[in-house]
């Protein structure tokens, strides 16, 4: 399995699917599942973002805009990185990594693959280099930016990679490894609880509309 599937997708399926104190009935093709859905997921999303970044010559130099000038859009999912944080920092101090595990799957696949850069590809198309673009490129490199030192100790290769990729451009930190970072901070000032409720709400009608 470990040949086929990399050591990152087992760790990920044996600590998501059950703690690491109780028992779990293995299972190869939930391993594949895995290595499709979370780290397929996510290296497309690094892939799409690092496409269009190379075009623009994104390198980070901007100073950052203020959330309060960003696209609800944006808010909303800088809102629920950073709830992801705070329930992340929790689980991790009540050693409880099967949370975390399936807090980020459903991060990366329902908020930030499905959702976010979906509804965000238009404004990582269109031509000019304006500040809405430049919004874009800041929220989505700091999501993945931040899932690669959330998901680093269950899975540390991929996010070294994950991390190594987007420093090596931009040079925001000087640690030479993921594993060297602090934990990211919670910001209680960019959640914003109604937003999110709001976007929650319209995902769930999205999807009853599709069913139907």
């Amino acid at each position: 399995v470990i040949d086929k599937y990399g050591p990152d997708a087992l760790r990920w399926y044996m600590i998501g699917n059950a703690p690491p104190w109780d028992n779990l009935k293995f299972d190869s093709e939930g391993v594949a599942e895995i290595q499709r859905k979370l780290f397929g997921t996510l290296h497309n999303t690094y892939s799409f973002f690092a496409l269009y970044a190379n075009i623009d010559r994104f390198t980070y130099s901007e100073p950052d805009i203020p959330i309060e000038k960003r696209p609800e859009i944006d808010r909303w999912i800088l809102s629920e990185l950073h709830t992801l944080i705070k329930n992340t920092d929790s689980y991790y101090h009540d050693y409880e990594p099967t949370k975390v595990a399936r807090d980020i799957q459903q991060f990366v696949n329902d908020y930030l693959s499905n959702w976010y850069v979906r509804l965000s590809r238009r404004r990582f198309w269109k031509g000019e280099y304006s500040e809405d673009k430049i919004s874009a490129y800041q929220t989505l490199y700091t999501c993945l930016e931040t899932i690669s030192v959330l998901g680093a100790p269950i899975s540390p290769f991929y996010f070294e990679f994950l991390f190594q990729s987007l420093n090596s451009v931009t040079g925001r930190y000087k640690e030479h490894s993921v594993h060297l970072l602090k934990f990211p901070e919670y910001n209680r000032t960019i959640t914003d609880q109604d937003l999110e409720e709001k976007m929650q709400l319209a995902q769930q009608i999205c999807s009853m509309t599709l069913s139907l």
